[in-house]
């Protein structure tokens, strides 16, 4: 049945959710790191001798703390110890910014030092966030499938259950929130100034990976929308879109940018493969509680606030955790975009 509801995409679970249940994303930022030291090397200051890196869909931050400390590490190397490094996380305004600062401040892993300063701004990546070439260089890891909102009704809740017509119309709005995100960076990064970014990916066919989990959560809401658990259509589609490698290409050549690095990686089940003691239920209630802090705020949105952590709790911790340990098919098979661009000469823009 068509879902007519649209919805513009909600932050991650806050409270410390997110930082505690997104592990498959910390895996995935891993990858890109040695990318990214390559690009801290090389970046310049502002003229004022000062260097900026902007986090782009920070969430609570747990996830940028190794990031940003590789990347201060190499402009520590390369210019002045003592040279002012300002770190800018930013995400959309309901974002969870009291998690973030605290993460910033206590945890173990952080990069905070010495002439290092924190700062963020809640604001949508799809648009200029901050001054015109003030950003030395730009960081974003596993926050651009997010559309700047869904394109259209959907035949389910997940991009891949759309009808041919549905899913061409969220191909073009994914093509659009592309171009606008390298526009808006284009405006803010200073010549030379470096973009990394790690974002999931689809295979040839537009698959993300996350196709049977997905297909196993449309299963257990049709359940609970049958026995009068949930209201029906009240499930807003979720507005992501996993682009494949010609759709990451598409806007190239830029007149901003040049794409320097681009490859596709194989991350696989990383929830899995720390599960070393093979624990079913275990795995089972790792992924859906990934789902939740993830897509259940968007997917769940429309839902009374009153009723929400209720329904939230039945559908992800009960029955998504219960289905997905029943059924060993279940589970991840996630890929990567990784890649890096460079700032072209602003000269005659």
């Amino acid at each position: 049945m068509e879902n007519p509801l649209m919805t513009q995409p909600e932050a991650m679970a806050g409270g410390g959710q997110y930082n505690e249940h997104s592990t498959a994303q910390l895996s995935a930022a891993a990858r890109a790191l040695p990318l990214l030291r390559s690009a801290a090397a090389v970046v310049p200051p502002t003229s004022g001798g000062s260097l900026t890196v902007a986090d782009y869909g920070c969430s609570e931050g747990r996830n940028s703390l190794a990031p940003m400390r590789a990347a201060i590490e190499e402009m520590r190397r390369v210019h002045s110890t003592d040279a002012p490094i300002s770190v800018v996380h930013t995400d959309l305004p309901t974002n969870d910014f009291s998690s973030l600062f605290a993460t910033v401040a206590d945890d173990p892993g952080t990069y905070a030092g010495p002439a290092v300063y924190t700062s963020a701004v809640g604001r949508s990546f799809y648009r200029q966030i901050l001054p015109p070439r003030s950003v030395s260089l730009g960081w974003s890891s596993i926050a651009l499938h997010w559309l700047s909102a869904a394109a259209g009704p959907l035949d389910g809740m997940w991009y891949t259950d759309g009808t041919q017509s549905q899913r061409e119309r969220w191909a073009r709005r994914a093509g659009d929130d592309w171009a606008r995100f390298l526009d808006a960076r284009g405006r803010e990064l200073l010549t030379s100034g470096r973009l990394v970014i790690v974002v999931g990916s689809a295979d040839a066919a537009g698959n993300s990976g996350a196709e049977t989990v997905m297909t196993t959560l449309k299963r257990v809401a049709d359940d609970m929308t049958g026995t009068g658990r949930l209201p029906t259509t009240s499930l807003t589609p979720i507005p992501a879109w996993y682009r494949t490698a010609a759709e990451w290409h598409a806007p190239f050549p830029h007149a901003a940018f040049t794409l320097d690095h681009f490859e596709e990686v194989v991350l696989g089940d990383p929830i899995a493969e720390q599960n070393v003691e093979g624990d079913r239920g275990q795995y089972a209630r790792d992924v859906a509680e990934a789902i939740r802090v993830s897509f259940g705020p968007s997917l769940l949105a429309a839902i009374p606030h009153e009723d929400r952590a209720a329904i939230e709790h039945e559908l992800f911790t009960e029955r998504l955790t219960d289905a997905i340990n029943q059924d060993t098919t279940v589970g991840f098979d996630w890929r990567l975009a990784i890649m890096m661009l460079s700032r072209r000469d602003a000269v005659g823009e």
